[in-house]
């Protein structure tokens, strides 16, 4: 789908659905000729690809803003293009083009627009960092889309030396930096400024200033970069990356202004626009702080966050600007925080920042996630442990934890031992000896449950899982909703395992995650991602070399594509990083696959070999250290129910649903005695579907039978809990009409309606009722993998139930006749058992 198509449509109408009923807000408008990917043949004599194009495409010619050689490689409009160097064709791209190099283009070039807008404002004050590009999925327009710009607001840097080498020079570049960041301001963007910027920036795009790239001498980029320690870091990383002391530099400047800026040479497939004329209309999306980056760390490491963080967005034109920002607007109102409100499934509190209080609702939903967990440990030979909250120093000290990861801790300290530590005369070894921290993680625990008795090679691999709740020290800015949390559990597991068994266990827990996301509706909406070796890495070099090789084997026998993301591993070893997709074109992080060769030996951890001669790797005669695979699948439940809630808005689907079925009396008669009667039959209807222990003889719920039960005529209750709701304000006769009790539980969001009165009750049936989805989104089939169409759950549903009751009529989708309770509960337990 193009940018232009997921946003316009065939006529100039605009359908407003708000509050409960929907989310989003269908727009579209007249159909209008507009300019499509075109491939040219590339002539032998060397040409540049504008001139190619405006030969070509006439009065098309304004609309192509880069192209794409045959052998895949981008190309600006600048570009000279020869058959013998080039190939025979090239693809002019439009920006509503599929392949993401036109938007990626676009926005850098806008980026740089935004940057000199920025230098032009503030004048002296900024300092500005390099740009960065967000991609959008197939062209699509989402919440990614756009640019970020970060820059540091402070007073003008000393003036930095040369110096004698590259050594010298990063000296003084990283003296330079601490300086920075010490006089760095906390940032704030008024609104008037905002406006400032944008203007600043149509004013660029009405003159038409060019992008002029060349390539200048070392001293003299860095002469002109003297006062910006930003760039100069990424000086000295470019010649690092080249292994050259002073190569010559790569910069862009913008025409008839003073602007000169590094040339985006970080930025993946992306080149500059010929002119910023195409950039009609540009809108700051939003600012924020952000703390340094990771490889600055070690240089202030009090560090608040200083770094200014703007986020952007421009197109061609302003129409295509405004059709954003209103579908961004409707998909803004599906934000789980607002859903988590709305549908009373969790808050926040001042007392405890980052810890949010689940309620009831929520916590049927959590529940209803682990149980996919639990099932898929079942079926791949996984089993529960739980281990400690709290761990001594030592423990943290041993796993790497204290060194590379305490600022992330949380400590901990009886009260009782910090009386005397106050009162010892050796307090520096008192708050060694009597200080915790609360576990970030679960893996230092599962060595020590690993290593408490003699381990054998027939014992591997050792699958071990656990759901106990993780703490780490997040920045109170960085704090948000349910994606970002101080408490948080995870759907955590490690392997212990020999080298060669390592291949298929990641087959497994690719296989594993791929059936998770296809039960929750997302199909093959991630990402996967390798990220290596970490500049704070520990253990040796040919160890990570290994792990990384064998990460990158699994990922090639998986079939999916996937990318690198260098120097973001864990500090203990390389990961398989998954990246879902959620419903507003965010990535979230959320599965995780670690190979971890440092650990077990921090640990000693050792299993015996077939062969009790053997040695490997000085181990102890006839032993080896196994390879230890951090893995989990969801990750932060907290994280992966917020990704949901806005996924499908509200509108669960019955398995998940922490609202199933509402059971809503009638009182058409007004005899206090058949009111009596509908009332206890209400009662009888929600403990029988809740729990399907109900015994009519008896009329009492019996949530244990006795041995005496044991008889041929005994009825094995499936043991599968439905949420069947029944108010206690609906157990009387009240004011309230039917109409106004069923309008009531559709905007509850309720997957069934359940109405007794007088009538079901003398026939112990009742009326069942489907949830009108006429405005829910649509929803991914579970996992089944033959149709990926989304389709709603309605939909689902009632192709389900047709096919487990196919002598019923089937008139209406959503008013479904007389049920009785056995038939209600079968459905509800195909329903569940199908995850529909």
């Amino acid at each position: 789908m193009t940018a232009r198509a997921l946003l316009g449509g065939v006529s100039r109408s605009v359908q407003r659905i708000a509050g409960s009923r929907s989310c989003l807000r269908t727009i579209s408008y007249a159909p209008i000729l507009q300019a499509k990917d075109r491939t040219l043949a590339i002539p032998s004599a060397p040409t540049s690809v504008a001139q190619l194009i405006r030969e070509t495409c006439s009065n098309e010619a304004g609309a192509y803003l880069v192209a794409r050689s045959e052998q895949h490689h981008p190309l600006s409009l600048q570009t000279e293009v020869d058959e013998k160097n080039h190939g025979d064709s090239l693809t002019a791209l439009v920006f509503e083009s599929e392949d993401p190099l036109a938007q990626r283009s676009f926005w850098i070039s806008a980026a740089y627009m935004l940057k000199a807008a920025m230098e032009s404002f503030y004048g002296a004050a900024i300092v500005t960092g390099s740009p960065i590009v967000e991609s959008s999925q197939n062209g699509a327009l989402e919440g990614t889309s756009g640019f970020t710009c970060d820059a540091v607001l402070v007073a003008n840097t000393d003036m930095i030396e040369y110096g004698a080498d590259q050594v010298e020079a990063r000296k003084n570049v990283d003296q330079a930096l601490i300086n920075l960041l010490d006089r760095a301001e906390v940032p704030r963007i008024a609104k008037d400024d905002s406006q400032s910027l944008e203007k600043l920036m149509k004013r660029y795009s009405s003159a038409n200033h060019q992008f002029v790239e060349e390539v200048v001498p070392w001293k003299e980029a860095w002469n002109q970069f003297a006062l910006n320690p930003f760039k100069l870091d990424a000086m000295l990383r470019y010649a690092e990356r080249h292994h050259l002391t002073f190569p010559d530099i790569p910069i862009v400047r913008l025409s008839k202004t003073q602007f000169v800026d590094l040339a985006p040479w970080d930025t993946h497939d992306a080149v500059l626009l010929r002119n910023t004329k195409p950039i009609k209309a540009s809108k700051l999306l939003s600012w924020s702080t952000a703390s340094i980056p990771e490889n600055w760390k070690h240089l202030a490491p009090d560090a608040k966050q200083v770094i200014l963080r703007l986020k952007a967005i421009a197109f061609p034109s302003s129409n295509d600007l405004q059709l954003y920002l209103a579908r961004m607007s409707d998909l803004e109102k599906a934000d789980h925080r607002a859903l988590g409100l709305a549908q009373s499934l969790f808050f926040a509190h001042d007392s405890s920042p980052g810890t949010p209080f689940v309620l009831v609702h929520g916590m049927r939903l959590i529940r209803k996630m682990e149980r996919v967990i639990r099932d898929l440990y079942d079926a791949y030979g996984y089993e529960e442990v739980q281990t400690p909250q709290l761990y001594h120093s030592s423990l943290w000290k041993q796993s790497g934890h204290w060194d590379k990861y305490r600022e992330d801790m949380f400590g901990a300290q009886g009260f009782n031992e910090e009386a005397l530590q106050n009162r010892s005369c050796c307090s520096a070894h008192d708050s060694q000896s009597h200080l915790f921290g609360l576990k970030p993680m679960n893996c230092p625990g599962h060595c020590v449950l690993f290593a408490h008795q003699p381990r054998s090679y027939r014992d591997l691999p050792m699958r071990v899982a656990e759901f106990s709740p993780l703490h780490r020290n997040e920045a109170s800015g960085a704090l948000s909703g349910l994606t970002r949390v101080r408490r948080f559990h995870q759907d955590d597991a490690h392997v212990f395992c020999t080298p060669e068994q390592v291949s298929d266990e990641i087959q497994s827990m690719l296989q594993m995650l791929a059936l998770a996301y296809g039960v929750f509706g997302f199909g093959d909406r991630f990402e996967l991602v390798l990220s290596t070796r970490p500049e704070n890495y520990i253990g040796d070099l040919e160890v990570w070399n290994a792990a990384e090789a064998s990460l990158k084997q699994a990922l090639n026998k998986s079939g999916r594509p996937w990318v690198i993301n260098e120097g973001d591993g864990a500090f203990y070893g390389p990961k398989m990083d998954i990246r879902l997709v959620d419903a507003m074109g965010r990535k979230h992080q959320t599965a995780t696959i670690q190979l971890d060769f440092q650990l077990p030996e921090r640990f000693q951890l050792e299993y015996a070999l077939p062969d009790p001669s053997k040695t490997i790797n000085n181990v102890r005669t006839g032993h080896a250290r196994p390879v230890m695979i951090h893995r989990a699948i969801l990750g932060s439940f907290e994280r992966f129910l917020a990704i949901l809630a806005e996924q499908c808005r509200g509108w669960w689907p019955f398995w998940l649903s922490p609202r199933q079925a509402i059971i809503l009396p009638a009182y058409s008669n007004t005899d206090p005695n058949v009111q009596q009667r509908v009332t206890e039959y209400a009662k009888k209807v929600q403990s029988a579907l809740t729990h399907d222990m109900f015994d009519s003889s008896s009329e009492e719920q019996l949530p244990f039978l006795p041995p005496s039960a044991a008889h041929h005529t005994l009825k094995i209750p499936s043991r599968s809990r439905f949420h069947v709701d029944l108010p206690a304000q609906y157990l009387h006769a009240s004011g309230e009409t039917l109409g106004k009790k069923v309008r009531q539980a559709q905007l509850s969001r309720f997957s069934f309606i359940i109405i007794v009165g007088q009538q079901e009750a003398e026939n112990s049936t009742v009326s069942l009722r489907l949830r009108d989805e006429r405005h829910a989104p649509a929803w991914h089939t579970s996992v089944d993998q033959t149709n990926a169409s989304p389709v709603k759950v309605q939909d689902m549903i009632l192709s389900v139930a047709r096919s487990t009751f196919p002598s019923k009529q089937w008139n209406d989708r959503v008013d479904l006749g007389q049920w009785t309770l056995d038939e209600v509960r079968h459905l509800f337990c195909v329903l569940d058992t199908l995850h529909v």
